[in-house]
């Protein structure tokens, strides 16, 4: 019998007695190296990230509510992950959002906001600011645009950088012995639409959001939007798949989200929800260290940023933040505080010049537009009237005066001030800027917006050289003549529609 009260050196002491002198000694040879790795410090195992990027694209999956579309890859994701409901880009359109999230940082900035600048007229980023793939590199990450099958390689930055390229853009390229980010690009739910014939949504069964015409024109395109996107759940599990054959789902982070909202007259390129509100799902493997930060089928409901999840990527491979990024970690051993506000503008996009700047709290979205001298419907580019229905229809039923009250909205001419309260009024119709009830509100969130655009330097409003103006005046004929034969051909489709 062994004394228990002598403890664990003493029992092991007495069994190892019990052995022939040369294998009692090298058992505690065995046992003393045991001890040495129980005492070592814990390995750390870098997780492989991977962002699977939509473009143009709202919350409009099934797992947030939409029970028209089906999306099973992306909704399971969320089951298994957190689904994150109130994230916010920084601008509108890909350009100056894509341009924010490859740096963490506000596109007004870094000198880098407008949609889509001509290769000589780019600016440099400041020495101290690195595209997130650089900052991964530097710590021990390969990276990967990936092109192969469904990837389009996509980065559409407004910055010019001698260190914005990937290393790679296939699978193939992957060292085994090295964390990897990645980056999948995926062009649908973008215009043109693709058709998903196996499961066609019925357009009688869509529902418009109240600002457009509840006609068939407006419900064929929603409903087209909305088989593109279930086409790209696909295209997510044909990834998801590829992890997994691979042998690295157990090993990989796997973020979804947009570069903005959807592509409809009022969404892309706006400053309300429809335009600047993204899906974003985050889901960590068990066995992970970040996976206790994103439980099993969890939802989020905080205020967030897109360059947040820049800031948070970082964190989640063990890399720190810059000083200088506007980002801020979400989640984590290093967790920053939660926003109250999230902020985002808007400048010139194409030949159009539009120039606004939000602030959105949990209750109020408020909106100041530098330029107003047009409509909503009328801020649309040559390409927008070449591959938008629903701008031809407003128009045309604006002009024969059969819009409703807040349909008229948008083929009138925009306020210098917007104030919504997005928890009473989701779809922002309801303008409260000039309601004597709300003046308090008004003039906090007009100030938290001036704040804001002091304390981030914010470039777009300084005035445009001439160069810049006569490149995008350029591109607007160019534009003009590329895509206006399809302009006339689309209203006159509309047209015949609407007269049926």
């Amino acid at each position: 019998m062994l004394n228990k009260s002598k403890g664990v050196e003493t029992q092991l002491t007495i069994d190892l007695n019990r052995f022939h002198p040369m294998k009692s000694t090298f058992i505690a040879v065995i046992f003393a190296l045991g001890l040495c790795h129980c005492n070592s410090p814990k390995k750390v195992i870098k997780p492989n990230i991977l962002w699977i990027v939509a473009e143009d694209l709202s919350q409009d999956l099934g797992c947030y509510g939409n029970t028209l579309v089906k999306t099973p890859t992306l909704d399971n994701l969320a089951q298994n992950g957190v689904r994150f409901t109130n994230v916010f880009t920084t601008a509108p359109i890909c350009t100056p959002s894509r341009t924010a999230l490859s740096t963490g940082m506000y596109q007004t900035a870094i000198n880098a906001y407008h949609m889509r600048y001509p290769d000589e007229l780019k600016n440099s980023l400041q020495e101290n600011v690195l595209p997130i793939n650089e900052l991964f590199r530097q710590n021990g990450y390969q990276t990967l645009n990936i092109k192969d099958e469904l990837g389009t390689g996509k980065t559409d930055w407004s910055y010019k950088s001698d260190m914005a390229a990937y290393d790679y853009q296939s699978w193939d390229q992957i060292a085994t012995d090295q964390p990897f980010f990645a980056v999948v690009n995926l062009r649908l739910t973008h215009r043109p639409f693709e058709k998903d014939e196996s499961n066609p949504i019925d357009p009688s069964k869509v529902t418009m959001p109240p600002y457009y015409p509840d006609n068939e024109v407006a419900r064929k395109d929603w409903g087209a939007y909305l088989e593109s996107l279930q086409l790209l759940d696909k295209q997510v599990e044909s990834i998801l798949r590829e992890l997994k054959i691979r042998g690295w789902s157990d090993n990989t982070i796997v973020c979804f989200f947009s570069d903005h909202g959807r592509p409809f007259t009022r969404g892309k390129s706006f400053l309300y929800d429809s335009g600047l509100k993204i899906p974003l799902i985050i889901k960590s493997p068990e066995g992970l260290d970040w996976t206790e930060y994103f439980p099993k089928g969890t939802v989020n409901n905080q205020l967030i940023s897109a360059i947040d999840i820049s800031a948070t990527t970082l964190s989640m491979a063990g890399i720190n933040k810059p000083g200088n990024m506007h980002g801020r970690i979400l989640l984590g051993k290093n967790k920053e505080s939660p926003r109250k506000y999230v902020y985002s503008a808007i400048d010139r996009v194409g030949e159009i010049f539009l120039k606004s700047r939000s602030v959105r709290s949990f209750e109020y979205k408020y909106i100041k537009n530098y330029n107003h001298d047009f409509s909503v419907n009328a801020a649309s580019t040559a390409y927008r009237k070449a591959a938008h229905p629903i701008y031809h229809l407003l128009d045309i039923l604006g002009k024969r005066n059969q819009l409703d009250s807040i349909q008229r909205n948008l083929v009138s001419p925009l306020p210098e001030e917007e104030l919504y309260n997005v928890k009473t009024d989701p779809f922002e119709v309801v303008n409260l800027a000039s309601d004597p009830g709300h003046q308090e509100a008004l003039k906090r969130m007009r100030e938290k917006l001036k704040t804001w655009q002091e304390a981030t330097t914010d470039y777009g409003m300084q005035e445009d050289s001439q160069e810049l103006i006569r490149a995008f005046e350029e591109y607007g004929k160019m534009s003009r003549a590329k895509v206006g034969a399809k302009a006339v051909k689309l209203r006159a489709e509309v047209l015949e529609e609407v007269n049926r």
